[in-house]
This record gives structure tokens, C-alpha cells and sequence, in this order.
């Protein structure tokens, strides 16, 4: 089967199950969280997008940016991948999803419904997501585990030293004075190192210089806590993960899951939310609405 029918393949699973009484699923799954020993959460873009921060939507485009609508672009995920933009144009749109997304972006109910049916419990999340979202809604930071960091964070590019420092004030100052109608913003307003004075660039994965100091503080933990999972019965509760990087979350727990006999896989997904036939009864697909879903399993809990 070729990529592309694998994907339609999902994309007709999804539909038949976005139609179909998830109930008796939600209910065992909340059966499932209340018992299980270990919960690990990965929660992706698709949870994000399930409370409005969609970069794939054209209504979240209009609604949010209207001024990028306005130059002719559908998603925001289309603006921040323009290769035709100006350097400066690029700057000033990434400052402005940054405050969207990180800074002025309200706690998605989704990640409050999650909390109350994990709260208590022995939990662990492992999070593609660079919002910041689930240290909003107040999960213990010392059982989140995110590896490619967030949009929060810049150190310097060189870097001459290994400090990091919040970018809330370095991008309201570029959005301030950049053109609201091409988004271009001032060469003077880029960030440089404090100490220096070299640019100054975003503390996220992919870069050579990249410090890792931060985002690996939860890696151990996270490990240790994998490494126990797999003595008793565990739960990975997949949520909102497609097939952008589904070697972070979707392969492995999908795959551990299989290889651990007392464990289970609940999947949420709009999108591509089948689980592997091998699984049997021990994986659970839940389409439609992943906050809806998240929603009638902490009422049910």
C-alpha cells in the first residue's frame, strides 16, 4: 500500500468514526485511566488545534490575522512557510504567532478536561507542542517532558554562554513597530545576546548550537518513568498526534504498546485516529472532536 493510500485509508476511518456512538469507548477509556498504574500522555498539534490554535485553519487565519488573510494567504501555516517573503517579513510574522500562541492565547479547555482526569494519578507527558500549553494548565512541570522546547525561549547563537532568556518583551516590541499590513519589521528590533551581542535566536531543537540545558531537565525522569511503565498496567493516552514527526509519539507508543501485554492505547484524533488491528481490544480509536472527547470523559470520570 502506497503512502497516499494509507492516508485515505485513515481519512475514511476517520469519517466512519466521527459518525459513530463513541459512548461505550469514552467509558471504557475512562475505566482504563482510573486503573491504570501508568498514564503516558503524548499530546501533539492536534490538541492545540482542538481549542483554536489551528495553524491549518483558514476561520483561525481570518479571525486571528486578518492582516495575513489580506495578502492572500489561507493558513498560518502557509504564512510562516512563504519562502517568498523577505527575511524581515519572516521575523515579524514568527514574533507575532509567538505572542498568539505562547504569550496571549487563554488555557485550551482541552488541557483542563485532560488535567482532571489525570490529576492524582501517576502520569507522565511526552509533548511535540511548542505552546507552553500544558504548563498553563497548571501539569506539574516535573512530569512534562518536551524536546523541542517552546517558542518562549531564545539564547545566543553562538552561543557564548549557555543562559536562556523569556521572549515576551522581544516580541511585543517587534509586533509593536513592524507594518501591520506586510508584517515587516524593523532590522533594529532583532534580538541580540546581552552579553555579545551576537544575534540572538530561539532556544528550539534543530539548530547546531542548540542548548539543550532545559529541555533534557525532564528526559531522565521521563525515562525512569517509561522504564517502570512497563512493569504494570499502563495507558498511553495519544492525543491530536498525526504524521508530522510520528516517530516522537505515534510510532513508539503505538509499537510499545503492542509489546507490553498489560498495557493499552487510547488514541483521540480527528484525523487518523485507527489503531493497529494487532492490538485488538487492548487499542482504542476515538474520533470526531478530540475536545469534545476530552470533555465527556472527565464529566463521565
Amino acid at each position: 500500500m502506497t503512502y497516499a493510500q494509507r492516508m485515505a485509508a485513515y481519512a475514511a476511518d476517520a469519517q466512519r468514526l466521527a459518525h459513530e456512538d463513541r459512548t461505550p469507548a469514552l467509558q471504557r477509556s475512562v475505566e482504563l485511566l482510573k486503573e491504570a498504574d501508568f498514564i503516558l500522555i503524548g499530546g501533539a498539534a492536534g490538541l492545540s488545534a482542538c481549542g483554536g490554535l489551528d495553524y491549518q485553519s483558514e476561520k483561525v487565519l481570518r479571525r486571528d490575522f486578518p492582516a495575513l488573510a489580506a495578502l492572500g494567504y489561507t493558513t498560518l501555516w502557509e504564512a510562516l512557510w512563504d519562502e517568498k517573503r523577505t527575511y524581515l517579513q519572516k521575523q515579524g510574522m514568527i514574533a507575532a504567532e509567538a505572542l498568539w500562541a505562547r504569550y496571549d492565547f487563554p488555557v485550551i479547555q482541552a488541557y483542563r478536561d485532560l488535567l482532571s482526569l489525570v490529576k492524582g494519578k501517576n502520569y507522565f507527558v511526552l509533548s511535540s507542542n511548542i505552546d507552553d500549553q500544558f504548563y498553563k494548565a497548571g501539569f506539574d512541570p516535573q512530569r512534562v517532558f518536551c524536546p523541542q522546547n517552546s517558542i518562549a525561549d531564545f539564547q545566543c547563537s553562538v552561543p557564548c554562554c549557555r543562559a536562556l532568556w523569556d521572549g515576551e518583551a522581544i516580541y511585543r516590541n517587534i509586533v509593536a513597530h513592524m507594518d501591520p499590513v506586510t508584517y515587516a519589521c524593523r532590522e533594529e528590533d532583532l534580538p541580540r545576546c546581552p552579553r555579545c551581542g551576537a544575534p540572538a535566536v530561539r532556544n528550539m531543537r534543530g539548530r547546531e548550537t542548540f542548548i539543550p540545558d532545559k529541555v533534557m531537565a525532564t528526559r531522565a525522569p521521563f525515562e525512569a518513568f517509561w522504564a517502570r511503565a512497563a512493569t504494570g498496567k499502563t495507558v498511553f493516552l495519544e492525543l491530536g498526534v498525526g504524521f508530522n514527526t510520528p516517530g516522537l509519539i505515534r510510532h513508539p507508543f503505538q509499537r510499545t504498546a503492542y509489546l507490553w501485554p498489560q498495557s493499552h492505547l487510547i488514541r483521540v484524533n480527528r484525523d487518523h485516529p485507527s489503531v493497529p488491528a494487532k492490538l485488538g481490544d487492548r487499542g482504542i480509536a476515538l474520533g470526531g472532536d478530540l475536545g469534545e472527547n476530552l470533555r465527556r470523559m472527565a464529566q463521565m470520570a
